[in-house]
């Protein structure tokens, strides 16, 4: 469980970079496609979604990250057999 939410976790934050790169990125082109109505729709809508998608990922991210400190609390701490000679 513990292996699967850090998983989960670092692909949420993958995937929270993405959409927020798209969003900047859209942001950006946005500025220079003013004329076109067309390609200023797309460039909305892209917006739009990033954005969207960027604030889902990032609940869903606190929520997997809370999952895990509950799963991982009551854990028992790791012990270091080494120096009692294993």
């Amino acid at each position: 469980m513990i292996s699967f939410l850090l998983s989960a976790a670092g692909l949420l934050n993958l995937l929270f970079y993405v959409f927020a790169i798209g969003f900047v990125i859209s942001l950006i082109l946005e500025q220079f496609v003013k004329n076109n109505e067309t390609n200023l729709f797309i460039v909305q809508t892209n917006r739009r979604y990033c954005w969207r998608q960027a604030w889902y990922t990032n609940i869903t991210w606190f929520f997997c990250n809370v999952a895990l400190y509950m799963v991982s609390r009551n854990a028992a701490p790791p012990v270091d057999d080494f120096w009692r000679g294993m």
